[in-house]
């Protein structure tokens, strides 16, 4: 047996992970697997689950806070004698005969009041204190309000407001905001409304005018010290200087210098940085394919238009592709490399948001300063960055050189907002030393500026932290809050980490990252958007097809739509010799048109469709494995399409990507180009697969072979082709089957066994003629494996892949629904369900628990379900019973005060009859929701427990559908009980058990 050569293969994704361990020297496929787990998200809104929480917890907070100020407001006034010693908070409410609250307020700016008119109104407003702001901008009583600085939209709808009542206030019209809202007649917001929406300094300002107008009318309570402590209970906030400490103890440290912290993207260098890499990055690409680049000379220009420190109005601010296009008198058959023709007019190369931001708020004097001072700048913005609160802010710019009135100004920014909140990867000692080099002119991308910086190879090395473990990623990227990107990760560590205890680390590890992971809801929603329309059109030319072929639209083969969709991007012309393309000729002959590569694959291993184009069969075959250009030029006068012809139809064709149109066009595709092809067609540089290919590279401690890379970020296309070849696909038409969860095993097999000479080879093999027999094609595929016998493997494998769930056995959760019901007793005293009123209905419930405010709450989730064996049950063959545990039991659980009941079904919880002691006597079976249960041989995974029949919703292990095979409780006894899998990550726990145990 030769030396292990151990390459592990990954698969991660929000919702999966799947595995592969090849041993490459002794062909053996070691491990293979599905892990599942649930995404910490809204299924509907794709919302973090986290986000409902913390809404709750702040509504809790906020709630709590109010009563505290209540308390203590309650508690000044009965020491002021205003109110009775056993007074409660129902002492306030308004009695018969008593004036509305608003009333009160305009009559105490005129008249004597009363102490309990009086004490009505103070208790009032220390529950309604008003908007504090917390750096969302300046907020002026009166003055306009920016809502620009909202951290989000229900927020601009308050500063809105706030801004409409300010108006309204430096009308002079009235003295106070209470007046203002009696001469209005409204007292409360209503259906999503914040018009009655003001600031805390507004609401102060009242208090203190009726104050004032209390003792000019002599009242003797309305005394200097009873205001100044009612005005502190109502201005009370938690201190926020130890918050912002702990917050900024978070921050990760810089990808180059390990011991100096991360700088805030808001920082003046951060922008400035940026502002070099995007425009030295820039490409223009003429008709040939050449690619040049902005001048130095030019760069500068742009760099003093997007950092001015004057306002600059309209299109004069901006730096769009058309407007370069206009200055450099570019032709219209020069492009921008990768941007859409359509999309010059509005794309800009790059904003700083946050000194336009500033720029908009604060004085030009300031603004020429901070330019002419970017340490200054600097300081300011990670102040701004570090800050939540006005008190904070001004701590973090003591110090600097900064006059009062220029502090004030920096107070007015929105610095609560998402423009200055967040940390890059950098720290200022590295965006300093790489912006110098930029100012070089001979430094023009993100490389130069590395290099001539010495930067470049000083990257954050963690020898002396490497491991044979993988450490928690939170540990290792202490800036990550995104929950979905935690579990994928947490969920990937425990994969890996379980191989490496039983195999070692191993010699490579190859991922491909699951695409949805880490994307902005906004990406998603624009990819939602491109699958629906690409959906529609799908089911449009599948119509059109079904129409010509005379079959069903689902009989469409997807060949046959790749080519519809091919011809509509080509208005239905031969991309090479314009030739017409007749479209029902093309669908009812699979060789009338062809399907080629424009840059032959055998070259480039590039398989995406910006390769592909619609070809008459004989233009395919006269181009063979050549590019366009080769063609046409080696074929020149022989019957090839003239070049000159060819780009004027290309350039002119606008349906088509910018990529496509770069690689029809392509003129050069010599050595270099076809190994920097190979090279991107095979490696996955997207940020998420470089953030996960550098926690895998950082953090393990490999074993010395003397290689250089032990860890690949293998491209989605490149796996997908081999699946393809390999015969791995086990969907319909030769597609993946996405609905059994095994494929994630699958690809994980694929992705391990992906290298650059593998990809190469199957290139390779795809170059053999459409003449070659299928015989030897197959033959010539089949060598491209790993081994002769490898996709055999696989799929033999495959058939004992079970897929493993991570399952939650927390008892934490919602226990009770939102809505609060009226109790109205109870139906009958059999069923004890309960009568309730609520949304203006009836409804009967069994499930409800009656609170000390009377009204009943419905319990929410169940935590789990508790299986209890009566062995002298049926006559001795024994009887189960079930017993659901709410997340509301849980205390009662705890605490020893749970009575175990056996459900039943149309009858309320607290009717059911107690388990009988004979099963109270051994301990029950527990499930949580996801845990596998085998009864005899059948084995399945717990979804939900049916109180109305009395049944478990079991699924099947290997797909989402329902286990029809696994036997209900009914036939449960003595004998053929059930068991509460324990289920390992790796899938050990299955090992034994036969594929007839997976069958629905």
């Amino acid at each position: 047996m030769a030396e292990p050569y151990l390459v592990l293969g990954l698969d991660p994704g929000i919702a999966s992970c799947g595995f592969a361990l090849l041993d490459l020297s002794n062909h053996q496929i070691l491990e293979m697997g599905s892990h599942l787990f649930d995404v910490p998200q809204e299924d509907k809104t794709k919302v973090s689950l986290a986000t409902g929480r913390r809404m709750a917890r702040s509504a809790r907070r906020n709630n709590a806070r109010t009563k505290n100020r209540q308390k203590h407001c309650m508690q000044l006034l009965k020491e002021a004698g205003m109110v009775p010693e056993d007074a409660t908070k129902q002492w306030f409410q308004s009695a018969k005969g008593d004036r509305p609250l608003l009333e009160l307020r305009f009559a105490g700016l005129e008249r004597l009041l009363t102490n309990r008119e009086f004490a009505q109104i103070l208790y009032s407003l220390s529950a309604r204190r008003g908007y504090i702001p917390h750096g969302e901008g300046r907020i002026s009583k009166l003055s306009d309000v920016d809502a620009s600085g909202a951290a989000d939209e229900e927020s601009g709808k308050v500063l809105k407001a706030i801004g409409q009542n300010n108006k309204l206030m430096a009308s002079g019209e009235y003295r106070t905001v209470g007046e203002m809202f009696h001469a209005q007649g409204k007292s409360r917001n209503k259906g999503g409304s914040y018009e009655l929406c003001v600031l805390n300094s507004q609401i102060i300002d009242e208090v203190h005018v009726l104050f004032d107008t209390q003792r000019k009318h002599r009242n003797p309570v309305a005394t200097e010290e009873l205001e100044q402590r009612y005005i502190d209970n109502l201005t009370w906030e938690k201190k926020s200087l130890d918050h912002d400490a702990k917050v900024y103890s978070l921050v990760g440290k810089c990808s180059y210098f390990p011991t100096e912290m991360r700088a805030a993207r808001a920082d003046l260098t951060s922008e400035l940085c940026n502002a070099y890499e995007r425009l030295g990055h820039l490409r223009m690409v003429n008709a040939d394919g050449q690619e040049s680049s902005l001048s130095p000379e030019q760069i500068d220009i742009y760099l003093s238009i997007l950092f001015s420190t004057e306002q600059l109005k309209g299109a004069k601010a901006k730096v769009t592709y058309a407007r370069i296009r206009k200055d450099l008198n570019l032709s219209a058959h020069i492009f921008f490399k990768g941007i859409d023709s359509d999309d010059e007019k509005k794309r800009e190369v790059y904003v700083p948001k946050v000194w336009h931001n500033m720029r908009n708020h604060l004085s030009t004097e300031l603004m020429q300063k901070l330019w002419d001072n970017r340490g200054l700048a600097d300081s300011v913005t990670e102040a701004l960055t570090y800050a939540s609160s006005e008190e904070s802010l001004l701590f973090q710019l003591d110090g600097l050189d900064l006059t009062d009135d220029q502090k004030d100004e920096i107070l007015g920014l929105p610095f609560s907002g998402k423009l200055y909140k967040g940390y890059g990867s950098r720290s200022l000692k590295a965006l300093e030393m790489l912006v110098d080099s930029f100012e070089d002119p001979s430094v023009v991308t993100l490389k130069d500026a590395e290099e001539a910086s010495g930067l470049l190879g000083m990257r954050l090395s963690k020898d002396g932290q490497r491991s044979t473990l993988l450490p928690s990623y939170s540990s290792y990227d202490k800036e990550c809050r995104n929950p979905v990107v935690l579990r994928a990760m947490g969920r990937m560590r425990h994969i890996v980490n379980a191989i490496i205890r039983i195999y070692g680390v191993p010699d490579e590890i190859h991922i491909e990252l699951g695409r949805d992971l880490k994307r902005s809801k906004r990406e998603k929603d624009l990819i939602a958007k491109r699958n629906r329309a690409n959906e529609k059109n799908n089911s449009r030319w599948a119509e059109q097809a079904a129409d010509i072929l005379k079959i069903d639209p689902e009989e469409v083969r997807p060949k046959v739509l790749r080519k519809m969709a091919l011809w509509e991007e080509q208005d239905g012309f031969d991309a090479y010799t314009g030739a017409k393309i007749e479209l029902e000729k093309m669908i009812l002959d699979d060789k009338y048109c062809e399907i080629d590569h424009v840059l032959p694959y055998s070259r480039t291993c590039d398989d995406s469709r910006s390769n592909k184009v619609l070809v008459l069969a004989k233009s395919n075959q006269d181009k063979r494995e050549r590019t366009p250009y080769e063609w046409m030029t080696q074929d020149a006068g022989k019957g090839a399409p003239r070049w000159e012809e060819y780009q004027a139809r290309v350039v002119n064709n606008h349906h088509i990507s910018p990529r496509k149109r770069r690689y029809l066009l392509n003129n050069n595709l010599g050595e270099d180009q076809q190994k920097e092809f190979l090279a991107r067609n095979l490696n996955d540089d997207r940020y998420m697969s470089r953030a996960v290919k550098a926690y895998l590279e950082d953090t393990l401690l490999y074993p010395e072979d003397g290689r250089k890379q032990h860890v690949v970020a293998v491209a989605g296309g490149a796996t997908g082709n081999l699946r393809h070849v390999w015969g791995l696909n086990f969907g319909s038409f030769g597609t993946k089957d996405r609905s059994d969860n095994r494929h994630h095993a699958v690809d994980a097999c694929v992705i391990a066994a992906c290298s650059q000479g593998t990809v190469q080879r199957v290139a390779k093999a795809s170059s053999l003629g459409r003449n070659t027999l299928k015989q030897v094609r197959k033959e010539r595929f089949a060598e491209t494996q790993p081994w002769l016998t490898f996709a055999d493997e696989v799929k033999a494998r495959r058939e004992f892949v079970i897929p493993t769930r991570m399952v939650s056995h927390g008892v934490t959760g919602r226990a009770f629904e939102d809505t609060n019901y009226r109790f109205d007793g109870l139906t009958d005293e059999k069923k004890k369900l309960s009568l309730l009123y609520g949304n203006k209905k009836f409804t009967k419930k069994g499930n409800v628990v009656i609170g000390k405010d009377g009204n009943a709450h419905l319990v929410d989730g169940m935590a789990f379900l508790r299986l209890w064996l009566d062995p002298t049950g049926r006559k001795g063959k024994g009887k189960w019973y079930a017993d659901p545990v709410y997340y509301a039991d849980i205390p009662a659980i705890q605490n020893g005060t749970y009575q175990p009941r056996a459900a039943k079904a149309h009858v309320a919880r607290t009717a059911w009859e107690s388990i009988p002691e004979s099963a109270l006597a051994s301990k029950p079976v527990v499930v949580f929701r996801g845990d596998v249960i085998t009864v005899g041989d059948v084995a399945a995974r717990f979804c939900r427990f049916d109180i109305n029949g009395l049944s478990l919703t079991m699924k099947s292990l290997s797909t989402e559908d329902e286990c029809k095979s696994f036997p209900p409780m009914s036939r449960w006894d003595n004998k053929h009980r059930p068991v509460v899998l324990q289920e390992d990550c790796l899938g050990h726990c299955y090992d034994g058990l036969t594929p007839s145990s997976l069958e629905n």
